[in-house]
């Protein structure tokens, strides 16, 4: 989204009650209104809107754990059409201490009705989640475990580690299991996993675990590195944990007494700091760190900013290490699939390289930014696979999925986030044809977000029509000759912005289909002539991609003509791209400036706007450039 000191938080924050709250509630509106009669439904429509916001309120109560309140609102809402999710936000704040702990006194009665009564749905696993925090609380590890089983996403680091826990008080070793776990800082500094790690410090890890865990709570919390590096009583590792802290805000690198481990975990952290500084000294510190302790462990995160630094540096030695030492789960995606062929490329290992482009090309079909690049490293041509239709029985089917009607509900409250979680829960037990069903669906009621959502799981089966759909064609491409840009090129930025709602509003501010933000729009109108702009003409399509794209060439223009650049500019701000740029210490491709932006959201962001880029020029039936050649060469100032 255009903006000059603004990232867009998520691409979900989209207001989109606009477009579908009319269908939405007559849905539910229908049930209980008698054809024609008039008045009733338009008392119906007042006391709808007058629940939906009690209903909102109660969301509120619940997140404040403040139980009397939550039961008061729920009172008044026995029959909203979710009578789920009343349950659940009434029965929640019951769950919780106010400082978020576990509560021991919880009402176990209510919580295993509730899973009862709404078995299978994604709400049921979200108590279930909750009451893991109770029966950890409690140390009812029987109880815990019985429930950790059935909680299906399994998508909350706390509970993980309380499992951890339970298992540590079983007298069971859990040292390696909680280091593949808490893979970066942020995790480690997680109330639950701050527990674990010092449970398992206070019963005897050895010095060179309590060092490992103390360097990775430290960079968030030097408070917490130092509670832990006391467990192995050397003043060291509360001076070690001080210094990584340190590093993360800015602090200068110094020459300190340490034992070998702590000084190599110092300098790796050092490094990692500048690593995501794009400072261009970051190299250094890996590799004095693994000189200074050669069997030096770190968290898969750390590691990624390693190989990140080693690829501006030109040292795919060090590249090569940092993705050897990942874990399994990392070292396997595409990712470092790709990079671990460059590495062996850079070292002329031609055999070893390709082997590792083959695994990136086969990784998810090789339909990601990487899975491209290593087709055309391979000398692979980049084509759309066949396409799969669904029947109209199998979409019908699809539209009676448990969850859908809820997520629409949500999505006309503007509820985003509760509505992506009923859609997206029952996606995980379809197959190929039930999702491209379910694709379909979405786009027959006015959800190509989800449509594409949905479609982009499929891993045999696929409708590439589904996850690049081109609507407003003509706009699309009239606007983008105008501002002498590729309308495929355009396509690849509102599919990542604004998943073709045209109505979105981010939480940034940023407007319609190529989410502008009015300050720019007002700059970009005045530099197109167009005197008679105003902010309320964003939410006209033409308008907003005319803007859109006005701006978009303007960015490339002032960022040396480049896709990856001006893609960056676009979504962090056209300063932040010079910036990443001017430490450079030597021309790289743009696949490495991609991969080696600092900031995680513009990063993704860049890789998925270029590789829609090259699906669009196929959807539209065109000869795609390639991704290579898009991306082109970036070369320091």
């Amino acid at each position: 989204m255009p903006r000059f000191n603004q990232i867009r938080v998520s691409a979900v924050s989209l207001t989109v009650s606009a477009i579908i709250s009319s269908a939405t509630f007559n849905a539910f509106a229908q049930e209980s209104t008698p054809v024609g009669s008039t008045n009733a439904y338009s008392a119906l429509k007042i006391d709808a809107h007058y629940q939906d916001e009690t209903f909102k309120q109660l969301q509120a109560a619940a997140k404040a754990n403040n139980v009397e309140r939550a039961a008061q609102l729920a009172a008044q809402l026995s029959d909203y059409p979710i009578p789920s999710y009343v349950a659940y936000y009434r029965i929640k704040p019951q769950l919780y201490n106010s400082d978020g702990t576990g509560n021991i006194y919880a009402p176990d009665a209510e919580v295993l009705q509730f899973l009862n009564t709404y078995k299978g749905q994604a709400i049921a696993d979200r108590l279930r989640n909750d009451y893991l925090y109770v029966l950890a609380a409690r140390r009812d590890w029987n109880r815990f475990n019985e429930h950790y089983a059935q909680f299906e996403l399994k998508d909350d680091v706390s509970a993980k580690c309380y499992e951890q826990m339970g298992m540590l008080d079983n007298g069971q070793n859990v040292t390696a299991n909680t280091k593949k776990i808490l893979i970066d800082s942020k995790a480690a500094n997680a109330k639950a996993c701050q527990q674990l790690v010092q449970q398992i410090v206070d019963r005897g890890a050895s010095e060179e675990d309590i060092n490992y865990f103390a360097a990775l709570s430290a960079y968030n919390s030097a408070a917490q590195g130092q509670k832990i590096a006391a467990a192995s009583g050397q003043s060291t590792g509360s001076l070690m944990s001080n210094l990584i802290n340190q590093a993360n805000n800015n602090g200068n690198f110094q020459s300190v007494s340490m034992s070998a481990q702590q000084s190599a975990l110092y300098q790796a952290y050092f490094g990692y700091a500048q690593a995501r500084r794009a400072a261009p000294d970051a190299a250094s510190y890996f590799n004095n760190a693994y000189n200074q302790y050669p069997k030096l462990q770190l968290p898969d995160d750390v590691l990624g900013w390693q190989a990140r630094a080693g690829m501006r540096a030109g040292d795919w030695a060090l590249v090569a290490k940092a993705i050897d030492k990942m874990s399994d789960e990392e070292r396997n995606t595409s990712i470092w699939q790709y990079w671990r062929g460059r590495a062996y490329a850079a070292q002329n290992q031609s055999t070893q390289a390709n082997m590792f482009y083959e695994q990136a090309a086969a990784n998810k079909g090789g339909y990601d930014f990487y899975g491209i690049l290593a087709r055309e490293e391979l000398g692979q041509s980049i084509s759309l696979p066949p396409k799969t239709t669904p029947t109209d029985a199998e979409v019908s089917a699809a539209s009676r999925t448990d969850g859908f009607d809820r997520a629409r509900k949500f999505y006309a409250m503007n509820m985003i986030f509760e509505g992506n979680r009923e859609w997206n829960f029952p996606l995980r037990r379809m197959d190929d044809k039930q999702l491209i069903a379910a694709a379909e669906y979405g786009r027959r009621v006015g959800l190509l977000d989800r449509m594409i959502n949905t479609s982009e799981r499929t891993k045999t089966l696929h409708n590439f029509n589904q996850r690049y759909p081109t609507p407003y064609l003509s706009i699309m491409e009239n606007r983008s000759a105008q501002a002498g840009i590729p309308a495929a090129w355009t396509y690849g930025i509102i599919r990542q912005e604004s998943r073709f709602v045209t109505l979105a509003k981010s939480s940034a501010n940023a407007n319609g289909l190529m989410q502008i933000i009015p300050s720019t729009a007002r700059l970009v109108a005045r530099s197109l002539g167009l005197s008679n702009f105003t902010l309320d003409q964003l939410g006209d399509i033409d308008t907003n991609v005319q803007l859109g794209t006005a701006y978009l060439a303007q960015t490339k223009n002032k960022l040396d003509g480049s896709f990856p650049l001006a893609s960056a500019g676009y979504n962090a701000g056209p300063g932040r791209p010079p910036q990443w740029k001017s430490t450079l210490t030597r021309s790289v491709d743009g696949a490495i400036y991609a991969e080696t932006i600092p900031f995680s959201e513009t990063r993704g962001y860049v890789k998925n706007v270029m590789a829609n880029t090259v699906f669009y020029y196929l959807a539209m039936k065109q000869r795609p450039p390639k991704l290579k050649d898009l991306m082109g060469t970036v070369s320091p100032y």
